[in-house]
């Protein structure tokens, strides 16, 4: 079993470097992953230029990821050695009144791995197992470093309510703009508007299906 790995640190804003560090030991409650695929988000960007207002360095960033169970630390059920999964990233306090009210996205202590405690970009990441979401046998792993985008587009769309038969816009065709009408159109909204002001990403939301128009226009 590997006793060293690689990992990314970024210790000030454009001084991105990899170093070696002792591979994690797994603790009761916890699983060992090995990481595939890390996706780079607008927020990661905004760290590296030195522009997120709630990141400190030096950060290991990484929070879209998915990788393979190899370790299995004691008490955990429900999950194997080789299962695909991604990693959720927010840590919380299950105590205070948002976590309390199944809106841990609000905690009043809330960290979220890659910015305000260690992401997911080394060779493996040791993570309670509360943390892990298993991913269909046989999904790209590519597409299981989007779930987490995903999840923030489902979020969105659940917070609207039911929306069969009705006409939305999308302000923006970023990928979180692009995976929201992706999940809008998944649960039957009759037409979906997608305005930018890049024409590039406006052809991408045409080629799905979406009505689109540059906003700069």
């Amino acid at each position: 079993m590997e006793k060293e790995m690689i990992q990314e640190i970024m210790y000030s804003p454009h001084q991105v470097s990899f170093r070696t560090v002792p591979v994690p030991q797994v603790l009761p409650g916890q699983v060992k992953v090995k990481i595939k695929m890390i996706g780079i988000c607008g927020s990661d960007i905004h760290v590296f230029h030195g522009t997120h207002p709630f990141t400190s360095y030096p950060v290991t960033q990484g929070h879209e990821v998915s990788g393979e169970i190899v370790e299995i630390g004691e008490n955990v059920t429900g999950l194997r050695i080789g299962q695909q999964v991604t990693i959720e990233p927010q840590v919380f306090c299950g105590k205070c009144y948002p976590c309390r009210h199944g809106k841990y996205n609000l905690c009043e202590s809330l960290k979220v791995m890659g910015f305000q405690t260690t992401g997911t970009a080394s060779s493996y990441f040791v993570v309670d197992a509360s943390k892990i979401t298993p991913l269909p046998d046989g999904i790209d792993e590519k597409a299981g470093a989007m779930i987490e985008p995903l999840a923030v587009a489902v979020h969105a769309v659940r917070r609207v309510g039911d929306v069969r038969g009705m006409k939305i816009a999308v302000l923006g065709a970023g990928p979180i703009g692009i995976l929201t009408g992706i999940v809008l159109k998944h649960l039957g909204a009759s037409r979906i508007f997608v305005s930018d002001v890049f024409e590039k990403r406006l052809d991408l939301a045409r080629e799905l299906g979406f009505i689109a128009a540059n906003s700069a226009k």
